[in-house]
C-alpha cells in the first residue's frame, strides 16, 4: 500500500520515497501525532475515563497530557523563528543582534525551547500559572541545556509588570479565559519594546459548521477563548496594538494574528 502511494520504493529491500521523508524530515508527524495523543487525553480525563486532578480547564489534566501537549507546540516555536520574525518587519534585525520573547502560557517549554534552538541569539521568558507545568519545563530546560536563555516564571499574564523588555510575544487564546485574555493584551501590550510585535494563536472558526461546532466547545472546555477574526481585531486595537493582519498558516494550522506596539514618532 505504502509502495503503491509512492511513500516506499524498491523492491527487495524497500526505503522511504521522497514524500515520506518529507514527511518526517520536519517534525510535523509527530507534531500531529502528540496533538492527537492530547486530545484524546483530554476527551478521557471529560469522560471520567482518566482521573482529572480536582481543578477546570488545563489543570485538570495529568502530566501526561501536559507533555503531549507542549510537544505538539513545539513545531510552532520553529515555524515562529522561520516564518513569522522574517515577515513581521523589525524582528528580523532584533533578533539577529539578541532579541527577547515572551511566551505567555509557555507550559512544559517545549515550543520556548524549540524557539531558542532556532535562534541561537535569543533570550526568552515563559510565564505561566501551572506550578506542575513549570516542574515540567525545568525539566525541558535542562534537557536542552538552555538554563542560560531560557527562563520560566510562575505568573499570571495579567499579573505582568514588565515594560519595554521583550520583541515579540506570543498568547495562545484557546489556553487562556476571556477575561484573563482581555487584561492580558493590555500587560502584554506594556511589555514590549516600542515596534515589538505580538503574535496571537486561536482556533479557526471560517471552517463548515461542525468544525466550528467541535472547536468553539474544545477551546470553551478548556477554559479558553475562541477568538475570530473580527474579535481578534477589535481586541487588539482595544488594547492599543496598531498593524493588525492575518498570517500565513497551512491545512489545519492555527490562525495567527500579529500586531504591533506603535513607535514613536520621529523626533518624538
Amino acid at each position: 500500500m505504502l509502495a503503491a502511494v509512492g511513500l516506499v520504493v524498491g523492491d527487495g529491500r524497500p526505503q522511504m520515497g521522497s514524500g515520506l521523508a518529507e514527511l518526517l524530515s520536519d517534525g510535523s508527524l509527530d507534531t500531529r501525532r502528540q496533538a492527537m495523543l492530547s486530545t484524546l487525553r483530554q476527551v478521557a480525563t471529560a469522560t471520567e475515563i482518566v482521573a482529572a486532578h480536582g481543578a477546570e480547564g488545563w489543570a485538570a489534566q495529568d502530566d501526561a497530557t501536559l507533555l503531549a501537549q507542549g510537544r505538539s507546540s513545539a513545531l510552532g516555536g520553529q515555524m515562529l523563528a522561520m516564518y513569522a520574525i522574517p515577515s513581521l518587519e523589525g524582528l528580523s534585525e532584533r533578533f539577529a543582534a539578541g532579541g527577547d520573547f515572551l511566551d505567555v502560557g509557555v507550559g512544559v517549554a517545549e515550543m520556548a525551547a524549540a524557539f531558542c534552538e532556532a535562534m541561537p541569539n535569543a533570550r526568552v521568558v515563559g510565564i505561566d500559572v501551572l506550578p506542575r507545568a513549570l516542574d515540567l519545563a525545568q525539566q525541558t530546560i535542562a534537557a536542552r541545556g538552555l538554563g542560560d536563555r531560557l527562563e520560566v516564571r510562575l505568573l499570571a499574564v495579567q499579573e505582568l509588570a514588565d515594560v519595554a523588555q521583550f520583541d515579540l510575544a506570543w498568547m495562545p487564546a484557546p489556553f487562556l479565559p476571556a477575561e484573563v485574555f482581555g487584561d492580558g493584551l493590555s500587560r502584554v501590550h506594556d511589555a514590549l519594546r516600542p515596534g515589538g510585535w505580538l503574535i496571537v494563536g486561536a482556533g479557526r472558526f471560517d471552517g463548515d459548521a461542525l468544525a466550528v461546532a467541535v472547536t468553539r466547545w474544545k477551546t470553551l472546555r478548556s477554559g479558553g477563548t475562541p477568538l475570530a477574526p473580527e474579535e481578534a481585531r477589535a481586541s487588539l486595537d482595544g488594547a492599543g496594538f496598531v498593524e493588525m493582519r492575518e498570517l500565513p498558516t497551512p491545512p489545519g494550522a492555527p490562525a495567527l494574528y500579529a500586531a504591533r506596539k506603535a513607535q514613536p514618532a520621529p523626533g518624538v
